[in-house]
């Protein structure tokens, strides 16, 4: 129960942020996809310190359409009516979107005053592999499902984080995720236009040491740089 998990983090004593990842729900039809977001975000809303809409998974099916602007709009519609602007709320999108459709997506997250984009979720392309075919099975990586993270997004989300910078004029907060497993690849993020960064696929093969060991590698580009804050270095590769 809500309220249960509510108590537990009260008594936990804990100080980090704690961010809600809200995704449809698998057996919730797409026309429906409204209604599901607003009902989660309802029993949810005050366990989390910001929200995420997730509409980029490429798990669950037919997902991906809700970033096309029309079906977005419905979602962040009844979670803003619902939200009265009292908690931060994120858009997650995919590194696989269009130029035009990201534009679309970032024109929706000004409309309804959303604290930033999270940039990106797992892509489904293959050609980014080295690998061609997967040893264990023998099949090519063509026939595998699912959504790719770590190493062959890096380059593909960073230049998503990039667009949305120069598009914005950095007035969008930027969160961005995919391929950081060292202090460089965080910078790479950070002055494409990232003021924040996320770490699973590094974190899970290099260990909770990494986040250290990324910290202080920016901590000494700062000071390379004569830069006293990580803010002075935002966006500051886009141009």
């Amino acid at each position: 129960q809500p309220t249960r998990r509510e108590n537990r983090i009260q008594a936990s004593g804990l100080t980090i942020p704690i961010g809600i990842n809200l995704g449809k729900s698998k057996v919730t039809p797409l026309p429906e996809a409204a209604d599901d977001y607003r009902s989660s975000f309802g029993l949810l809303r005050e366990l989390g310190d910001y929200f995420v809409v997730n509409v980029s998974s490429p798990n669950t099916p037919g997902l991906r359409s809700l970033q096309d602007a029309s079906q977005l709009s419905l979602i962040l519609d009844a979670l803003q009516q619902q939200n009265l602007s009292q908690k931060p709320i994120l858009v997650k999108i995919a590194p696989d979107l269009e130029w035009n459709a990201i534009a679309d997506v970032l024109e929706l997250a000004q409309s309804y005053s959303l604290a930033g984009i999270i940039a990106t979720n797992t892509t489904i392309r293959r050609d980014l592999l080295k690998t061609q075919r997967i040893a264990a099975t023998g099949k090519l990586v063509t026939e595998e499902a699912g959504g790719i993270s770590g190493a062959p997004l890096r380059q593909r989300s960073t230049e998503v984080i990039r667009f949305i910078w120069q598009e914005t004029q950095g007035t969008l907060p930027i969160i961005g995720v995919g391929g950081i497993f060292t202090a460089e690849d965080a910078w790479e993020k950070i002055t494409a236009g990232a003021s924040l960064i996320q770490v699973y696929t590094g974190w899970i093969y290099n260990g909770p040491w990494m986040v250290r060991q990324i910290l202080q590698g920016l901590l000494q580009k700062l000071e390379e740089r004569g830069m006293s804050s990580i803010s002075e270095a935002v966006g500051s590769g886009s141009g």
